[in-house]
């Protein structure tokens, strides 16, 4: 597929290559590294998700008078599923075959069933072992997929099925993001609470999709607004990573960093120099390895901490792990990504194009006869 005619935004490429940069950075467990707060790159993919499905879906709407959820699904599911459960078998046979992370293992077999059924959020909140920063149950890590396969689910349906309208649309997406943004404050909200970032990212969408309000995004981004929209994001961070700074100011940024993201998105969409930096080769590339590299990436950094202590190195260099961990994360990624993940996605595409061609040819009108023809009908 030609990625200048399907639409293809390099520059949010390279933020998914800056948060899964992030993500990496969550799970070096020495001194000092959780105080990065890196678990935010996962913030920002579900903005990017939020934004980039309604995104495509408002198109989708557009160009034809509605969305063909069946296409939809199908594309969705060979862009996830194979890749995924190809690495959770590799963690079923080194865990329950090889016997590797033995102090893990009765936790992933609980988990396993969860896993197999694309539910693996629910055990992730249920157990609160990784407070602390550091997940202690093998695959874990993709609890956030999860959560964005529900979304995946629902959204679609009910923003684009039942509300036809854009008013109905910016409503629904008003409304899930103060109700998932309030769950933050209820203990079992937590099960909740990471679809108000997703929410952030549709109602973004379905805003910039409206002609008066998009105008009024150009305007800002412009003029004053494109530094702004830059620096809020750092700002926004560091407000939840400084711990001198008081609760409330914290929660409140925790609250509204999605909408730093946002704003960061909407500025890549409009202003070339921020659009340049982020489209730079090395970010779109670990963008487009990003889901391969979640997936894998504790595998990579067991690995690298099993060959350090081999050669009788520590593990307390957090660099050093980061660095390795990120190097065989991205070439293990590589390899996935074009024998695995870019094939199917290619099949899912085409057989979502089928489908779509299929639904159509069973909808048109018969070809008229030459009864027809001759009655004017043709």
């Amino acid at each position: 597929m030609n990625k200048q005619n399907s639409g293809w935004m390099p520059q949010l490429d390279g933020l998914r290559g800056i948060s899964i940069l992030m993500v990496l950075a969550a799970h070096v467990y020495a001194p000092g590294w959780h105080d990065l707060q890196g678990s935010y790159g996962v913030t920002v993919f579900f903005v990017l998700s939020g934004f980039l499905i309604t995104r495509l879906l408002l198109r989708e709407e557009s160009d034809t008078g509605g969305i063909d959820l069946a296409a939809f699904y199908i594309r969705r599911a060979f862009r996830l599923f194979p890749i995924y459960y190809l690495i959770l078998g590799v963690y079923c046979i080194l865990i329950l075959g090889v016997g590797l992370h033995s102090d893990g293992r009765s936790g992933f077999v609980e988990a396993l069933p969860w896993y197999l059924v694309y539910l693996q959020d629910i055990p992730y909140f249920r157990d609160r072992s990784h407070i602390g920063g550091q997940i202690a149950m093998p695959f874990m890590q993709s609890w956030s997929l999860g959560i964005e396969e529900k979304f995946y689910l629902v959204w679609p349906v009910v923003a684009f099925r039942f509300l036809r309208f854009r008013n109905g649309k910016i409503i629904l997406a008003v409304g899930a993001v103060l109700f998932f943004s309030a769950a933050r404050f209820v203990p079992l909200g937590r099960y909740i609470y990471p679809y108000a970032a997703i929410s952030w990212g549709c109602l973004f969408a379905l805003l910039d999709d409206s002609l008066a309000i998009r105008k009024t995004f150009d305007g800002w981004m412009s003029s004053w607004g494109a530094p702004l929209a830059i620096l809020s994001w750092p700002l926004a961070h560091f407000l939840v990573a400084y711990k001198a700074i008081p609760e409330v100011v914290q929660r409140s940024a925790e609250l509204l960093y999605p909408v730093s993201i946002a704003f960061v998105i909407l500025a890549s969409l409009r202003v070339a120099s921020v659009a340049k930096v982020l489209s730079c080769h090395p970010l779109v590339v670990l963008g487009r390895y990003s889901y391969c590299m979640y997936l894998i990436h504790l595998l990579a950094r067991q690995s690298v901490e099993m060959v350090l202590r081999r050669f009788g190195m520590g593990v307390g260099n957090g660099l050093l792990v980061y660095f390795l961990m990120l190097l065989s994360s991205v070439a293990g990624a590589s390899v996935l990504y074009y024998t695995v993940e870019s094939k199917f996605r290619e099949m899912g595409r085409r057989i979502a194009h089928s489908w779509s061609q299929r639904g159509k040819e069973s909808t048109a009108p018969p070809a008229p006869t030459l009864g027809d023809r001759a009655l004017g009908v043709d």
